[in-house]
């Protein structure tokens, strides 16, 4: 795998390779179009000279046909050169935002410290402020072009005119190339101030009915009100340094212009050049305004997509790669050798292939730890799933392990849509899977079933009702090893019962690890593992409760290993229950 660019600069100049079959055929057309505005007015001066000077009316005649050629020519260049770009522009936007969420979704570490908002505005804001490069390339390579072709020209028409021209042109960019790389930096500001404000906006609108429940609509407001004020004052900073580049380049354009028409009209009254050539001198020197202050404009538009490119280079940097070359799991057992899940306690344990596991951890941060190994991420490198290690499997494993995490992350779309991760209207849901999930009871509330809109976060849902599509959306997935983390707190008691027992079924001869103290799962488990909390750990004793199948061992008093007995006690109740 190609490593991503380290800095904006390298991240730019990889977007240009790969668009080159679209950049220089668009370059060239651009080109076309600002060489035919600079030939305008030079015509115009020819046509003076021998057309109308000398009252020729056939040579007036073609010369109204040729500069019709022209305009037509000068149009079409135009609009190929303009599609060309934008094409370029809209491809490398959307590669930029797939680049974006795939290093979220698979890379470790990618998303340390930083928020949901903050990565939305880095795939949406940030990839299409780094992809008007394109655009830029566009009008201000033509532009420099134009500039070049019409200095050759003065210069051919009057080496004075053309000296003022060659030393005002250099000396305009010299003066803006110093606050532009100030706009870089500025421009950087204001990505980074938005994304913040993007990430407590997202975080508002989360939790907004809490918020609402709780009085905390004044407290939300004062918080986004100050994340927006700080992303407007980043603008306004770079605004400030755009609106000075843009007046210097104004001021410079203008003392050109004066300068030629001044150096102009002396040769005129010398002799040195004709009326034409007047004309055609005034006319390509006004001409030069507008591609100078393009030129003036595209450097601080590229500062600009250079800082939004140095954002997501930033990003693309965090966290590390998968090992590419990992061995994919063969086979579903799962082995835990020594994983910590606090000070002193550690984890050994042996999920069988095809049996269900219940691991019921009694403090809250050692079940945390202990997801967030099974899930790839610290303490990967403690397990072997298949034989092959956790940590260095390459992702994604979809089709071997899915860890469904405890909070329920719906999307906008439908059920259906939520459950199979398609955008398939007619893509099909196992009846077995809505019923081990309890989601048919869901259906049966809800209208439209399986079509039923579901609105950002699931916000039109209960959260039972987001835990059991979140769970059907786990099983629909069919993997060899199954991770669900409490999948059953948010529901009540017989709902919990309905739905272990649907899950047991369901993933009969599958490896099934369930992270949760549910009586119902335990009763079910071919396998229980109680883990104490830390401070619970004696040399010598059992954590065992009704024969869950946990013990401390003697050397290490932290350490927990997992010895497969079942909950007799709770199966009995759960056939009891069944009957």
């Amino acid at each position: 795998m190609t490593p991503a660019p380290a800095t904006g600069g390298a991240l730019l100049r990889r977007a240009l390779r790969r668009r080159l079959g679209l950049v220089v055929p668009g370059l060239l057309l651009m080109a076309t179009w600002q060489i035919c505005e600079a030939l305008v007015p030079i015509s115009i001066g020819l046509i003076i000279d021998h057309a109308v000077v000398p009252r020729d009316r056939g040579a007036l005649a073609i010369s109204v046909l040729g500069l019709l050629a022209l305009f037509a020519v000068l149009s079409f260049g135009y609009r190929w050169g303009a599609r060309r770009m934008n094409t370029a522009l809209q491809r490398e936007a959307h590669d930029l935002r797939v680049e974006v969420a795939r290093h979220a979704l698979l890379t470790r570490g990618a998303l340390e410290g930083r928020r949901p908002g903050a990565v939305l505005s880095l795939s949406s804001a940030d990839a299409d402020v780094a992809a008007t490069v394109f655009r830029q390339i566009g009008v201000g390579g033509a532009s420099l072009i134009g500039i070049l072709g019409a200095s050759a020209y003065l210069l051919w028409a009057d080496p004075l005119v053309g000296l003022v021209v060659i030393a005002g042109v250099p000396l305009t960019l010299a003066i803006i190339a110093g606050p532009s790389r100030l706009i870089s930096r500025r421009s950087g500001d204001q990505q980074r101030a938005v994304a913040e404000a993007s990430a407590v906006a997202g975080d508002t609108m989360a939790g907004l009915r809490i918020l609402r429940a709780i009085g905390g609509e004044a407290w939300a407001s004062a918080r986004y009100r100050r994340a927006s004020a700080d992303a407007a004052r980043a603008g306004v900073r770079t605004a400030d340094v755009s609106g000075r580049v843009a007046g210097l380049g104004a001021v410079a354009v203008g003392l050109i212009l004066a300068g030629v028409v001044v150096v102009a009209g002396w040769r005129v009254s010398t002799g040195d050049l004709s009326v034409g050539q007047l004309v055609s001198v005034i006319g390509v020197a006004v001409f030069f305004a507008e591609p100078i202050q393009t030129l003036t404009a595209t450097m601080a538009v590229l500062a600009r997509s250079h800082g939004a490119a140095g954002t997501i280079a930033e990003f693309l940097a965090a966290g590390h790669d998968e090992a590419a070359g990992g061995a994919r799991p063969q086979g579903a057992e799962v082995r835990i050798d020594g994983l910590a899940l606090g000070p002193g306690q550690h984890l050994d344990l042996q999920v069988r292939d095809g049996s269900l596991c219940v691991i019921d951890v009694a403090d809250p941060a050692a079940a945390a730890r202990l997801g967030a190994a099974l899930g790839g991420g610290e303490g990967a490198d403690r397990i072997r799933i298949g034989g092959a290690s956790r940590a260095a499997a390459p992702r994604p494993l979809a089709g071997c392990l899915i860890l469904a995490p405890h909070a329920a992350d719906l999307f906008a779309g439908t059920i259906r849509s939520n459950i199979t991760m398609l955008h398939d209207p007619a893509a099909p849901v196992d009846e077995d899977v809505l019923a081990a999930s309890a989601s048919d009871e869901v259906l049966g509330v809800v209208t439209g079933g399986l079509d039923h809109e579901v609105r950002e976060a699931g916000s039109n849902l209960s959260g039972g009702q987001r835990q059991r599509i979140a769970l059907a959306r786990a099983l629909h997935a069919d993997p060899d090893v199954l991770v669900l983390e409490d999948p059953t707190s948010a529901v009540d008691s017989v709902t919990e019962w309905s739905i272990a027992r649907g899950t047991a079924r369901h993933r009969r001869g599958r490896t099934t690890v369930v992270i949760t103290s549910s009586p119902a799962f335990r009763a079910l488990a071919d396998q229980v593992v109680e883990i104490p909390a830390g401070d619970a750990a004696a040399p010598g004793g059992t954590a065992a409760a009704g024969g869950a199948g946990a013990a401390v061992s003697g050397e290490d008093p932290g350490r927990v290993e997992g010895t497969g007995r079942a909950d007799e006690d709770g199966r009995a109740l759960a056939e009891e229950c069944a009957r």
